[in-house]
């Protein structure tokens, strides 16, 4: 009986071992389940490297402090993507130096953390519409690394009667229609080539060409045949064949230039009735010519050699023709040009006539032929009220034959 008792209470210690036991393991396993219910992933991203840890930890310093992640001096940590005890990012950015090309080849060094565009903010540069950078704005910064900065400039599109007033950096005319969305055609005519390099304060004009067709009834104007006549003189002709114009319809092209017609180019022409041709016949029998020396006349100037004129009294070769009234006049005195008046010296309006013209003068009656002269004084008729039709005021070698000429028409040959 003494053995049953002790039996049974060896039988309850060891139930109340095994159930302590138990409980220990339970209460183990509850905590680690609580724990494991209360961790969570972080990813740090420091030095381009990915650090991925579970913790339990709620504070970020801890956190980075349980990944090995130093933070030093300048650093900036960015916990915009972390989130305390959830699955979150925490982003730690180095302090460095970077070199900074502000439109200029001497670099400037500056301290920077994080992007480009808050690290040159933070140095006070500014970034301006237009303005380019050798990378991106939103690319992190490191040590040593070089940022070019390349301002904007102003540059004018003109195009549909509209203008366009850009900001740009680099590029060509090309890119510069691109940012302005001006597109164009083959046969537009842009004031620069598209691989033009873009300048400070340039003008680009874009003007618009277009074609239409027309076409227009018109007069188709007639042709002359020459023929030859050994019977008349050179500057003779005779008519054998009226000409008679004909009509034509004809297509015209017409180019347009920014709404204004710029050119018209025939492209066809149909004949609707037929021209007649004119025949005429042309001289080319030479008349006959004298020397001027040959001649009886009032002047006592000396004419050129080849000074050659026909019987009529018309030189065969002279610049131009005036025609008006002369008057007569005599009795001595000196030139306009300071020479000693003579027959062959005349008078005349030097702003018509320049002193020093040589020229060859008949009257229109056929009663005279004054002869060769020069233009050396200035005629007194240029004062008279009344005077436009006198050319000229003739010397005469005595009073009887300056009183027998008058004043009556002549034909000026300027030679």
């Amino acid at each position: 009986m003494e053995t049953l008792k002790k039996i049974g209470k060896m039988i309850s210690k060891s139930k109340i071992r095994v159930i302590s036991l138990t409980l220990v393991i339970c209460f183990i396993a509850a905590t680690i389940y609580a724990a494991a219910a209360n961790s969570y992933s972080v990813k740090i991203i420091a030095d381009d490297h990915e650090i991925n840890i579970v913790t339990l930890r709620e504070n970020a310093e801890d956190i980075l402090s349980q990944a090995n992640v130093q933070v030093n001096k300048g650093d900036v940590v960015d916990l915009s993507d972390f989130s305390s005890g959830s699955k979150s990012t925490i982003t730690v950015y180095r302090a460095c130096f970077v070199t900074v090309y502000d439109n200029s080849e001497n670099g400037v060094q500056y301290p920077a953390v994080g992007s480009v565009e808050s690290s040159l903010e933070r140095n006070g540069i500014t970034l301006k519409d237009g303005d380019e950078l050798s990378c991106n704005r939103e690319d992190v910064v490191y040590e040593g690394m070089e940022i070019v900065i390349s301002r904007a400039f102003p540059v004018t599109v003109i195009a549909d009667g509209e203008t366009y007033k850009l900001n740009m950096a680099t590029g060509t005319v090309a890119d510069a229609l691109d940012k302005a969305v001006v597109t164009i055609d083959d046969d537009d005519i842009i004031s620069a080539s598209l691989d033009t390099p873009l300048t400070r304060n340039m003008k680009i004009k874009v003007s618009r060409v277009t074609f239409k067709e027309r076409t227009a009834d018109e007069v188709l104007p007639y042709t002359t045949q020459k023929k030859s006549n050994a019977s008349l003189y050179t500057d003779q002709s005779k008519t054998i064949q009226q000409g008679v114009n004909g009509r034509q319809t004809v297509t015209y092209k017409d180019k347009y230039v920014d709404g204004k017609l710029v050119e018209s180019i025939k492209v066809n022409s149909v004949v609707t009735k037929a021209a007649t041709e004119r025949i005429l016949e042309v001289g080319t029998k030479k008349r006959p010519t004298v020397s001027a020396s040959g001649f009886n006349t009032i002047s006592w100037l000396q004419p050129p050699s080849s000074l050659q004129i026909t019987k009529s009294g018309v030189p065969t070769s002279y610049k131009r023709v005036i025609r008006g009234t002369a008057s007569a006049y005599s009795g001595g005195g000196v030139t306009a040009t300071g020479k000693s008046v003579k027959p062959g010296y005349i008078a005349v309006n030097p702003n018509q006539i320049p002193y020093g013209t040589k020229m060859w003068i008949v009257s229109d009656d056929g009663a005279y032929v004054y002869g060769y002269a020069s233009a050396e004084d200035t005629g007194g008729f240029i004062y008279w009220t009344g005077s436009s039709s006198t050319v000229c005021d003739l010397y005469f070698s005595t009073e009887g034959q300056a009183s027998a000429f008058g004043r009556r028409g002549v034909t000026i040959y300027i030679l």
